[in-house]
């Protein structure tokens, strides 16, 4: 016999909730796998180093690379006033010159005296230090030309200035 043809159109196959999970399931364990193969970075392909050659390896930054400087206690200098060391007994209230220098010293029939040189021409040093020693308490008679008896207290002191080329050379007797 023969059966008989269902002119109804074909049932179409429903997917079943069981099935539709089977498949998603799938998707996500295979997306999983790909990126636990991957880490999640690229390697970056780096060429083989040439004979003789070091690899370049990354390195952490170095510890101090997070210092604040602004923090950093700053040195504070004072204004370089004089080069050299003076004698024991030298003046200690007398004032000398910005930026001279002790160049040489010694002691005679009359005392002990030094020479200071300084880096400046006659005329720019003259009234700028005696002005110095006046604010330091310290008289200036003058002795003629560039020479002065200098008093403070019971301390006299005799000064005398040359011009020793672009500088200023100043004898010191005391």
């Amino acid at each position: 016999m023969r059966e008989a043809k269902s002119l109804s159109a074909p049932r179409r196959h429903e997917p079943s909730p069981s099935s539709s999970s089977w498949w998603a399931l799938s998707a996500a364990i295979a997306i999983a796998l790909t990126l636990a193969a991957c880490d999640g970075k690229e390697e970056a392909k780096k060429p083989a180093p040439h004979r003789g050659e070091l690899e370049t390896v990354d390195v952490a930054p170095p510890p101090d690379a997070k210092v604040d400087v602004e923090r950093d206690v700053k040195e504070r200098r004072r204004a370089e006033s004089f080069a050299g060391v003076l004698p024991g007994n030298f003046p200690r209230g007398l004032p000398l010159p910005p930026h001279s220098s002790l160049v040489d010293q010694g002691r005679s029939s009359g005392g002990a005296w030094v020479e200071l040189l300084v880096p400046r021409r006659l005329a720019a040093v003259r009234g700028p230090y005696l002005q110095q020693l006046a604010g330091a308490g310290w008289s200036a008679s003058a002795n003629g030309g560039d020479a002065w008896q200098l008093r403070h207290g019971s301390a006299a002191v005799q000064l005398s200035m040359r011009a020793q080329g672009p500088s200023t050379r100043l004898h010191v007797a005391y």
